[in-house]
C-alpha cells in the first residue's frame, strides 16, 4: 500500500517550512493572544468605513491592469 509519505514530493516542514529564530520568536508572543471568534471578527470588519461603489469600480487589479468591467 502506497501512503503520502512515500512519495518523492512529500511535505518536509524542516526542508519546505524553514523558520528563522525570529520566526520563533513572533509565533512565541502570539502563543498568548487571545483569538477573535466569529463575532468579534465581523465587529472588526464592520469598525473599517466601506468603500463606496465607484470606489470599489476604479480599484486596480495586482498588476495595474485595467478594473474589470462586464460591458
Amino acid at each position: 500500500m502506497k501512503t503520502s509519505n512515500d512519495s518523492p514530493d512529500a511535505f518536509d516542514l524542516e526542508r519546505d517550512l524553514p523558520t528563522t529564530p525570529e520566526d520563533v520568536a513572533a509565533l512565541q508572543r502570539l502563543r498568548g493572544v487571545p483569538r477573535l471568534d466569529g463575532e468579534g471578527y465581523l465587529r472588526f470588519l464592520a469598525s473599517f468605513e466601506p468603500l463606496s461603489p465607484a470606489r470599489l469600480r476604479s480599484r486596480r487589479g495586482p498588476g495595474g491592469e485595467e478594473p474589470f468591467s462586464l460591458l
